[in-house]
């Protein structure tokens, strides 16, 4: 009797399609791995809101050969306005302009 030694390729389950999902997904489809996204929005919109990416990330983002795409529609953020819990602004923070190669 022959015992098998084959053990089955496990699929990736992911729990939301936000940014961290999508990213998995994408770092998991170039190493081939299998994966499903699950995302209970029925439809894609528009929230109104940023995304901040600091340089730590950007080595990440060239690994998976997007750098230069993502590069060609992001802005460089010159300030950032701060606020307490209850909104009242507390002050602002502007650098000069750099650019993010």
């Amino acid at each position: 009797m022959s015992v098998s030694t084959d053990i089955p390729t496990p699929t990736v389950i992911i729990v939301g399609a936000g940014l961290g999902g999508l990213m998995l997904g994408t770092i998991l489809e170039t190493a081939n791995i299998s994966y499903h996204i699950l995302e209970r929005a029925s439809e894609l919109r528009s929230l109104g809101s940023a995304i901040g990416l600091s340089g730590n990330v950007f080595p990440v983002f060239e690994q998976l050969g997007i750098y230069e795409e993502l590069k060609s529609v992001s802005l460089n953020q010159l300030s950032v306005d701060l606020y307490d819990t209850k909104l009242n602004a507390l002050g602002s923070v502007h650098s000069k302009e750099y650019d993010i190669a």
